[in-house]
């Protein structure tokens, strides 16, 4: 039995896939070392490999626009497995919808999203969504999420996923990190959502405009 077990959760995890989104801008990569960082830890944690990627020497053999902003999507295992080049259409979003659940988990960027695609249908009329989990603010739907309070920008200690920008944010002391419930949202001024894609420098949003 415990054999069986054992060779489902393998197989489990030979069968998991991640994604990696990178910003292309008038030809440039942004912060290629924070998402090979990322693409290393996830497949040693889940697929118990190590590996070493190098995206600079990937990115090399495609040919890449020189002018615009576009989205570069990377799908991988233990290898990659595609990679797809499109333009960067900004979606503006005004409204977030507040959305419970306590179980979720999305540690790793996995190209399965079927638990957050199933929230973010809960938005009704609002543009996303914000993600509570056992009380605590999380993350929106693609996105990490940072609070302006006093000046200064905050993010939830209970992210989902560490975002690339995120982490950046931290090191630099650009953003600052500390605990948020649902009942702290009053307290704050302005939201953005922030991912390698939005940057830091993106849309506010009123915290009047979050919807209970």
């Amino acid at each position: 039995m415990l054999q069986k077990k054992n060779t489902r959760k393998l197989l489990t995890k030979s069968m998991s896939r991640f994604i990696e989104t990178i910003r292309l801008e008038e030809g440039v990569t942004s912060n290629l070392g924070y998402h090979e960082e990322r693409m290393n830890r996830s497949v040693a944690e889940v697929l118990q490999v190590n590996l070493k990627f190098d995206l600079e020497n990937t990115l090399s053999s495609l040919s890449l626009p020189r002018k615009g902003i576009y989205k570069i999507r990377l799908v991988y295992d233990t290898e990659i497995r595609s990679m797809e080049v499109t333009p960067y259409n900004k979606r503006k979003v005004r409204q977030l919808k507040i959305v419970y659940d306590n179980a979720i988990s999305y540690g790793f960027k996995f190209e399965n999203r079927g638990e957050l695609e199933n929230l973010f249908s809960q938005r009704e009329d609002c543009d996303d969504i914000i993600i509570i989990k056992n009380y605590q603010v999380t993350d929106a739907s693609y996105a990490n999420l940072i609070f302006l309070k006093d000046n200064r920008w905050f993010t939830p200690k209970t992210f989902l996923l560490n975002g690339t920008t995120r982490k950046r944010l931290l090191e630099r002391k650009i953003i600052i990190e500390e605990k948020i419930t649902i009942n702290d949202l009053q307290r704050y001024e302005k939201v953005k959502l922030i991912n390698d894609m939005l940057q830091v420098d993106g849309h506010e949003i009123d915290v009047s405009q979050i919807v209970g």
